[in-house]
């Protein structure tokens, strides 16, 4: 068995790098946090600017063959233009899951690493 001291080090370096693994994980979630909330003020824009198309093509039309017509255009657009942020979004969640998965796996392989190592340590005594 190990001396005192030495297990001592031991629990210590455990806490270290469970600390460094915490803090690794919150640089994570602000950062996939700070990119959800500007997709979302994107998508927000995107209402925000399908609306204010809306008022205009409204008041600027009294024909309502060219009113239906760019009523729409304007629904194209914003299905197009939501399909878009969707992907977008899609996109960040895998981005996201794979620095989840990375940082799990680093984790898992430190701990194991320095299991075995103490483990053989105490093997060889």
């Amino acid at each position: 068995m190990k001396d005192p001291k030495a297990n001592l080090e031991l629990f210590k370096e455990f806490g270290i790098n469970g600390y460094e693994n915490i803090r690794a994980l919150a640089e994570i979630n602000l950062r996939t946090w700070e990119q959800l909330v500007e997709k979302q003020l994107d998508t927000f824009a995107v209402f925000v600017d399908a609306g204010i198309e809306q008022l205009s093509v409204t008041g600027h039309s009294s024909d309502p063959k060219a009113l239906f017509d760019s009523q729409l255009a304007l629904g194209r657009t914003l299905g197009e233009n939501l399909a878009g942020k969707g992907r977008d979004a899609v996109n960040l969640a895998t981005q996201a899951g794979n620095e989840y998965r990375s940082w799990l796996e680093n984790g898992i392989n430190t701990f194991n690493s320095k299991v075995t190592a103490a483990a053989e340590e105490v093997l060889e005594k």
